[in-house]
């Protein structure tokens, strides 16, 4: 049976930043030189953190993709790093570097450390570039809400939003954009590390029509007002669970809400592969296998004739799960796949000592040079080890009859959460053919790092993830996009807000 390296394992997007897979960096050569012994802590693991993410991320190793110089940029951090006071200082400077790579996989994990300064009680709705609005604040200036917010701190918005960009490991701007709020401009710890923090640890708010804010930090999160919280015409469920769908049999139309690409099988399979620590939880949650082949049943029986399947708030998981829902949607044998490689290093032999014993074994049995620190695509032919990987494939079954396929409309619904796995269920179907895209711009990119390793240093214990492979589109000539552009494109404006409009739901209902 051969196996192809991209789909092995295919369970670490849907795995945490666990403390517990975290390895710890080490290179011996940059351990005993005399730069690394003669260096502070800080500096010591800056010497290993740029070593690993040079020979680790893909990015390095990409021959038609041009990358910043390493070793100027190594120089520069370790000479930076001789003042630096604090891990949280070092942590910010490791997120700069990252921050470069436009990989919303790698990054360096937040902790404790974040929250110790609180967090400002506000939240802004971008209506674009230059236009922004109060949408959530302290319950105290309520009647500021529905404001266009003109400055902070004496700085127009977009200055200081732009001066965050260090601080956030994005795909493209559209995640930046859509995710630097809630991720960085609430911290009051991380307004230090820009140019435009007051003395007083206020943000002074100045709006259109002269209005000013002074907003202090706090550690009550429950004393937020909100503009709007609810849009009209909604039906995806709230039940909690990682999918569910509504039928209308008046409109013969379905809604699959797919809200995380994570289900019973999934844990099982991570619990196969030892990545499980907890499976008390594996029974509470449903089969999606199973849950498809309820709906499509339930689907013929209503002569559904449009199925809507709503990813907006999905930000990944198991790709898996996306494979078995597109086995509904067309034959398998006609499916276009999307390609991709995978950079063996020291971290990944490291992170999956027994699975690197097996690809060294296949490639020195085969008369092959084991590729360290390449990229790499092809197969391996494990077939001693093979019970464990037939029984993985097995629990997630894809839909191989042609009778039962899907043959009506499909409308899938694109929004600012849409990320990973989700991503590559809606870059793989518009690569084939399946149905239409409505929505917003993609925060993901149709080709894309991700599988994640997760690194510790040494002498901080700051840790985070790094991506290992790269994943491409089944469509060669669109290799180069880093957005995926909706066929209707309808992001949600300021008006649809005010007048408590859902764009996505209400053009599926009109059209």
């Amino acid at each position: 049976m051969k196996h192809y390296l991209l789909l092995i394992p295919l369970l670490l997007g849907v795995m945490a930043c666990n403390d517990s897979y975290s390895v710890v960096v080490t290179n011996p050569e940059i351990e005993t030189s005399d730069i690394y012994r003669e260096g502070n802590s800080y500096q010591r693991d800056f010497l290993l953190f740029a070593d690993m993410l040079e020979n680790t991320h893909p990015l390095f190793a990409e021959a038609d993709k041009p990358h910043f110089d390493m070793d100027s940029l190594t120089r520069a951090g370790y000479q930076d790093l001789a003042d630096c006071k604090s891990k949280m200082q070092l942590k910010y400077y490791l997120q700069a570097v990252l921050s470069r790579i436009n990989d919303g996989h790698s990054h360096v994990s937040t902790d404790l450390s974040l929250y110790w300064k609180g967090l400002y009680p506000f939240y802004l709705f971008f209506e674009n570039d230059t236009t922004f609005y109060l949408f959530g604040i302290k319950k105290k200036y309520a009647d500021h809400l529905g404001k266009r917010v003109m400055s902070i701190n004496d700085t127009p918005v977009r200055e200081i939003i732009d001066s965050f960009r260090p601080l956030m490991s994005c795909d493209n701007d559209n995640f930046f954009k859509a995710n630097v709020m809630r991720e960085c401009m609430v911290w009051r710890a991380l307004w230090d590390y820009t140019p435009y923090h007051r003395s007083d640890g206020k943000l002074l708010l100045q709006f259109e029509d002269g209005d000013t804010v002074l907003l202090p930090s706090t550690w009550n999160t429950k004393s937020y007002a909100w503009y709007q919280t609810e849009m009209k015409d909604f039906i995806r469920e709230k039940d909690g669970m990682p999918f569910s769908y509504t039928i209308l049999p008046e409109k013969r139309l379905c809604c699959l809400h797919f809200a995380e690409c994570s289900d019973r099988n999934t844990l099982l399979a991570s619990a196969k592969m030892g990545m499980a620590e907890d499976t008390s939880q594996i029974n509470k949650m449903p089969d999606f296998g199973m849950f498809l082949k309820e709906m499509f049943g339930k689907i013929n029986e209503n002569e559904v004739s449009t199925l809507v399947i709503d990813v907006r708030d999905n930000g990944g998981g198991n790709s898996r799960l996306c494979d078995q829902l597109l086995s509904w949607l067309k034959p398998i044998d006609e499916f276009r796949w999307g390609g991709g490689k995978i950079r063996f290093s020291k971290l990944w032999e490291a992170q999956y000592p027994e699975y690197a014993k097996q690809v060294k074994a296949y490639f020195e049995g085969n008369g092959l040079t084991y590729p360290l620190g390449e990229l790499y695509q092809g197969p391996l032919d494990n077939s001693e080890d093979d019970d464990q990987e037939d029984e993985i494939d097995e629990l997630f079954m894809m839909n191989e009859s042609r009778d039962s396929l899907f043959t009506g409309k499909v409308v899938f619904l694109q929004g600012k959460g849409t990320f990973s796995s989700a991503g590559k269920l809606i870059t793989s179907a518009v690569d084939n053919g399946i149905g239409i895209v409505i929505g917003d711009y993609s925060t993901y990119s149709p080709n894309n790092y991700g599988d994640c390793l997760y690194w510790e240093l040494p002498n901080t214990h700051v840790k985070g993830s790094v991506s290992h492979k790269i994943f491409y589109r089944a469509d060669a000539a669109r290799r180069n996009e880093n957005v995926l552009v909706p066929d209707v494109p309808l992001p949600v404006t300021w008006e649809d807000v005010r007048n408590g409009v859902n764009p996505c739901w209400k053009w599926v209902m009109e059209q």
